[in-house]
């Protein structure tokens, strides 16, 4: 079974979409305390949700979780802003939101690596690849892609996304503040971004993530176009 943060739309984000892939799933400090007061804080399974729109099924608290806010933040520094108005467009839909863990906490733990790596945790992100197609990963999290490149990993990851074209590079641009990596490869039929995880990595500033519009601009947009939206 899928194991992701929205609703699947057929031929958009079902296939050949954008897959925004983090280490696991959040369970926030306040999300556990609005739980243990007895709050409605989930509106069930059958309400249809976008990434950058989840408040049909989780309320307006979806719109300030750090995470997703600040992912929708960068797509408009990229020049591709996400709509949060209802569903959306076409654009909205072929974003799909999963994790490399199917586990969930409210940080990442001590020895979370080695849990990353094991035969549980590996076949769940193998059958999101497998099910989705994504034409373009967004990692979350500098580890993500380390992972990958382990070689029984990446070896699983071209069976289904065929052989590398790029290999792995890492840029870093001048900038005042904190430089952290952004990591870039090449499969075909397949990109990768691999970013700084947005809401736990310190220092991060959104204008320096902008600097990487010239570069990640134009993968998103390719997608766009191939989705005709």
């Amino acid at each position: 079974m899928l194991n992701i943060g929205n609703s699947l739309f057929e031929g958009l984000n079902s296939e050949q979409g954008i897959l925004i892939c983090g280490y696991e799933w959040g369970n926030s400090k306040k999300d556990q305390e609005l739980v243990a007061a007895g709050a409605r804080v989930y509106h069930g399974d059958d309400a249809v949700t976008t990434f950058s729109n989840k408040s049909p099924k989780y309320g307006d608290r979806a719109f300030v979780w750090p995470y997703d806010k600040r992912v929708v933040k960068w797509f408009s520094l990229w020049e591709h802003p996400l709509s949060r108005e209802g569903l959306g467009g076409d654009f909205e839909k072929s974003i799909v939101q999963s994790n490399w863990c199917n586990s969930e906490a409210h940080k990442l733990e001590k020895g979370f690596w080695k849990r990353m790596v094991t035969p549980e945790q590996v076949d769940n992100f193998i059958l999101h690849i497998t099910e989705l197609r994504p034409a373009l990963i967004l990692f979350m999290g500098s580890k993500l892609m380390t992972a990958l490149n382990s070689e029984d990993i990446k070896s699983r990851f071209m069976s289904v996304m065929g052989a590398e074209t790029q290999p792995r590079a890492v840029k870093q641009k001048a900038f005042s503040g904190r430089r952290f990596k952004v990591g870039f490869q090449s499969f075909e039929h397949c990109e990768i971004v691999s970013l700084p995880h947005p809401s736990s990595s310190r220092g991060l500033r959104d204008d320096y993530i902008a600097l990487f519009k010239n570069e990640i601009g134009p993968l998103i947009g390719q997608v766009k176009a191939d989705k005709g939206c």
